[in-house]
């Protein structure tokens, strides 16, 4: 058993800023490097696109499903002494909370660092930012957001050691200058840094500056439990598992063509925080579609072929209620049901998140 502290990353960021594709960019990173690493994934229900993705590039991938960090900090530290308690225990644990949570340093970091010091060592706290949201937010528009989730946003840049503006291959160089100044303006104390994590661009550097830091949870931020329980309430939440079978299928195509469909029915109106789908064929190949807003925010990557076959796990995000999302997701999925192909829908759960209660709220910044 490994005698040395296992490095622990937080890894936050509202809903669709790009923390997975960053986890799986710096774990290749890690592992080339000869370092091992572990992943812990969190929703409030199961069936969750991250963790199968992340699965496929490292089995020792962890979920924390049915509710967020803080308010199960008992299982996610049992998942922490668990992986750190392995012969095989990893160099590095990377860590990434629900996308609508905030107060991580009150409830997560300073606990960490009150209790589990002898196994841990937490890297400074990141909080990714998506251009585009990130300039609106700044300028003080909610970004097509609810107020109350616009609130949540700006709670967890003001609570992170270092801000991180991803997606930097979506915005101009002059204007990604601009923006980072904006950050520094806004927020003085806080370390800032750019990364496209699709790209590669700036994961070597983060991850070099975040291994070699040890200051973490430096700052405590001061929260309205009431607006952070509406900011994450207006959501309609569901994840949802279907088999679907046909003969000869472009699961590419299909999959853009039931995100269209799937659009329609939301319509232009809807606030979507994260639509995150992915289908996976035969011969482990996958292809997953990506929408953060309205629909230029559409994004496809990576193919599942064509098959007989196929799995796909939807997560979806809308302001909408949990039923009428259920409703319209499905009535998708029938329409998209043409020429012969069947599904079976394996699980479902569709919900708003309750009032976040934490098992623990530190007032103070244990050093």
């Amino acid at each position: 058993m490994k005698t040395n502290r296992v490095k622990l990353i937080f890894v936050g960021g509202f809903l669709g800023a790009g923390k997975t594709t960053l986890l799986q960019q710096a774990s290749a990173l890690l592992a080339a490097g000869g370092r091992s690493v572990g992943l812990i994934t969190n929703d409030q229900a199961d069936a969750l696109v991250d963790t199968h993705l992340l699965t496929k590039q490292n089995s020792m991938t962890r979920e924390i499903s049915g509710s967020c960090f803080c308010c199960n900090y008992e299982g996610f530290a049992g998942v922490l002494s668990e992986l750190a308690g392995r012969h095989t225990a990893p160099d590095v644990i990377i860590a990434e909370p629900v996308g609508s949570c905030t107060d991580i340093s009150a409830t997560l970091l300073q606990p960490l660092k009150s209790q589990m010091q002898a196994v841990i060592e937490l890297a400074p706290f990141t909080v990714l930012a998506d251009p585009e949201k990130l300039e609106r937010i700044l300028d003080g528009d909610p970004a097509d957001l609810h107020p109350s989730a616009a609130y949540i946003y700006r709670k967890q840049l003001e609570e992170s050691d270092r801000i991180l503006i991803s997606k930097t291959d979506t915005i101009r160089p002059e204007r990604l200058q601009v923006l980072t100044e904006k950050v520094k303006l806004a927020f003085p104390d806080h370390e800032v840094g750019t990364i496209s994590a699709r790209r590669g661009t700036g994961v070597k550097e983060w991850l070099d500056q975040v291994l070699q830091g040890t200051v973490s949870g430096s700052r405590i931020a001061a929260i309205d439990y009431d607006v952070y329980a509406e900011g994450e309430a207006v959501l309609g939440w569901l994840n949802a598992s279907v088999l679907l079978q046909g003969t000869a299928v472009d699961w590419d195509r299909f999959l853009e063509n039931y995100f269209h469909r799937l659009n329609a029915l939301l319509g232009s109106p809807a606030g979507i925080g994260h639509i995150k789908i992915l289908i996976e064929g035969m011969g482990d190949r996958y292809c997953i579609g990506n929408q953060t807003g309205a629909g230029h925010t559409l994004q496809f990557r990576n193919s599942a072929g064509i098959s007989n076959i196929a799995q796909m796990t939807i997560n979806a995000r809308v302001e909408a209620d949990p039923a009428a999302l259920e409703q319209m997701v499905f009535a998708a999925l029938a329409q998209s049901a043409e020429g012969g192909l069947f599904y079976e829908i394996r699980q479902c759960r569709s919900l708003r998140p309750g009032y976040p209660r934490p098992t623990h709220r530190y007032s103070h910044v244990v050093s």
